[in-house]
């Protein structure tokens, strides 16, 4: 699976029910005749009800500098401890350092545009299991969320598929979209049915970021 291609497919549509989120695009109107007279309506963005299908900007919520896990983080490679100082989102990663030794992190040159990209591949035995995860300041309201229930994940609630053997699950926290994924060398093994993918995303651990009050 070409994890950096998938654009945050599930992150970035997720499942984004009403929060503190930014309008892309949106017009601001004048406030008087003589205002627009003065002064051209311009793109900016702006607060306010939100419909399905738009698409909005998520506002990160960075959490204490104590909640950081500096353990796990101090146990990753350089380069992946050097990615996880630059993202623009908070980083969620496994907690078991047996998925950091060979792991990579992406962070986009442009960080406002983007969140980060999180993959790593281990064999257990039976088989390679592939783990990804995804995080996006973006993301798109679809109409049946909040009125659809989901499934209890990590503090909140998420929703959990699959698609062709691979095993997804999304979620909001700190104001981001995330997104798990488990993709299996044997999709019928013990290792990678729900109860798997939902003890890898409940035992994922905050190692910091790049914005003040979550920088590493």
């Amino acid at each position: 699976m070409h994890v950096f291609a998938l654009c945050f497919g599930c992150a970035g549509s997720a499942c984004d029910p009403a929060g503190e989120t930014v309008r892309l695009g949106a017009q601001v109107a004048p406030a008087t005749h003589e205002a627009s007279r003065a002064e051209p309506l311009r793109a900016a963005p702006r607060r306010g009800r939100l419909i399905g299908g738009e698409r909005v900007v998520r506002v990160p919520q960075w959490p204490p500098v104590a909640q950081i896990d500096a353990g796990v983080r101090d146990r990753a490679p350089a380069a992946l401890r050097a990615a996880i100082a630059r993202s623009p989102v908070p980083v969620l990663v496994p907690a078991d350092p047996s998925w950091l030794a060979r792991a990579g992190l992406y962070v986009a040159e442009d960080p406002q545009t983007f969140g980060y990209a999180f993959a790593a591949t281990r064999d257990d035995g039976d088989g390679a299991r592939h783990l990804s995860v995804q995080a996006s300041r973006f993301a798109t309201l679809l109409p049946h969320v909040g009125r659809v229930r989901g499934s209890a994940v990590r503090s909140g609630e998420g929703f959990l598929s699959v698609n062709e053997g691979v095993r997804t699950a999304s979620w909001i926290e700190h104001g981001v979209a995330y997104s798990l994924e488990l993709e299996c060398f044997d999709p019928e093994a013990a290792n990678c049915d729900d109860a798997a993918l939902r003890e890898l995303v409940a035992e994922l651990v905050y190692v910091g970021g790049a914005a003040a009050g979550g920088a590493t």
